[in-house]
C-alpha cells in the first residue's frame, strides 16, 4: 500500500467521530512531515496490564495521543477489547521513550487549538532528533533480519506465513499453505487462527479447531469441535512432551487497517490438559523470544 492509500484509510477511520477527526487531522496537517507515519486507533497495553486505546500513535517517535471526547468519557470503561486488539497492542512498559498525550475535546476550540499548538511542539522536539524514514514493510523485513532476536515485545508483524520462515528461521520459499511445520530440530512454528466468543458461544475460525490464547499470553488452550479429534490429541500429546517439541507461536489477527497479520506471541510447550477444561491441550509460554537464524 502506498503513502497516499495509507493515509486515507487510516484517516477515515475517526470520519464518524467528529471532534476527534477535527483534532488528529489538525495535528496530522499541521506536521507537514511526509516522512512521519501515523497508525489510527492503535491499543496500548499500560503497566498496570490494562488497555488503553490510543487515537493517534507515531510509532518511529513512541508518540501517542488520546482524545477525550464526552461520549468516551461516560462509556470508556464498557469497551470490550477484541483479541486482535490485545494481540497488535503496543506495550508501554518494553519502550523506554513512550509518551501519551491527551486531548480534553470538551473543551473550548482555543482551549482545543492551545494543547494542540503543544503537542506538535512535543513531536517536532523528538522528531528533530529522530532519523526518519517510512519504511517499506520489505524494508521492515530486511531490518529485522539483522537482529539477533525477535521478541514478542518488538513492534513487528507478519502479512503472510512465508515471510515468517524466510526472515526468522533462513527458509527461502514462494509459499507455505499450512500452519503448523518443523522448522528447526524441536522447534515447530505454529500460525494458529484464534476462536471467537460470540453471544457465551465459543466459535472456530479454523476448520474446527479452537485456540485460545490467555489475555497476558502466558498461555493457549487448544481443542476441537469434534470429540474424535479431541480425544485423539489427548492420545498424542505426551508425543510431544518425550520428544522436547516446542512451537514458536505467531498468532494470526487482524491490524488496526483490517488487514490479516501475524505477530510473534512466544515459544511455548505442552504443559498437558488444561486445568479450566479437560477437552483442551494446555501449552505454556517458555520464552518471550526466538533466535533470528542468519
Amino acid at each position: 500500500m502506498n503513502k497516499r492509500d495509507y493515509l486515507v484509510k487510516t484517516f477515515s477511520r475517526t470520519k464518524r467521530k467528529d471532534y476527534e477527526n477535527y483534532i488528529l487531522t489538525a495535528i496530522w496537517h499541521k506536521l507537514d512531515n511526509m516522512n512521519l507515519k501515523p497508525v489510527s486507533q492503535q491499543y496500548v497495553k499500560r503497566p498496570n496490564g490494562k488497555h488503553a486505546l490510543m487515537d493517534l500513535y507515531f510509532p518511529q517517535l513512541h508518540i501517542g495521543i488520546e482524545v477525550d471526547e464526552a461520549y468516551h468519557q461516560d462509556n470508556q470503561k464498557a469497551d470490550e477489547l477484541r483479541m486482535d486488539d490485545i494481540i497488535s497492542a503496543v506495550n508501554e512498559e518494553s519502550i523506554k521513550d513512550f509518551q501519551c498525550f491527551r486531548i480534553d475535546a470538551t473543551k473550548s476550540l482555543d482551549e482545543i487549538n492551545d494543547r494542540i499548538k503543544e503537542i506538535l511542539a512535543a513531536i517536532n522536539d523528538k522528531a528533530s532528533n529522530t532519523t526518519l524514514k517510512w519504511r517499506t514493510y520489505e524494508e521492515e523485513l530486511q531490518q529485522l533480519k539483522q537482529q539477533e532476536y525477535l521478541s514478542i515485545y518488538d513492534d513487528v508483524s507478519f502479512r503472510d506465513i512465508k515471510d515468517i520462515a524466510n526472515t526468522v528461521f533462513g527458509r527461502n520459499s514462494k509459499r507455505y499453505q499450512r500452519s503448523f511445520f518443523r522448522v528447526i530440530d524441536k522447534l515447530w512454528l505454529w500460525c494458529p487462527k484464534l476462536s471467537v466468543t460470540i453471544n457465551g458461544d465459543t466459535k472456530s475460525v479454523a476448520r474446527g479447531w479452537l485456540n485460545f490464547l490467555a489475555e497476558d499470553w502466558s498461555y493457549i488452550d487448544e481443542s476441537h469441535q469434534e470429540e474424535e479429534i479431541v480425544a485423539e490429541r489427548k492420545e498424542n500429546y505426551m508425543e510431544e512432551v518425550s520428544f522436547g517439541s516446542k512451537r514458536a507461536v505467531f498468532a494470526k489477527y487482524k491490524d488496526n487497517l483490517g488487514f490479516n497479520r501475524y505477530r510473534f506471541v512466544g515459544i511455548f510447550e505442552t504443559l498437558g490438559i488444561s486445568p479450566d477444561d479437560e477437552r483442551y491441550i494446555r501449552y505454556l509460554r517458555v520464552a518471550d523470544k526466538v533466535e533470528i537464524v542468519r
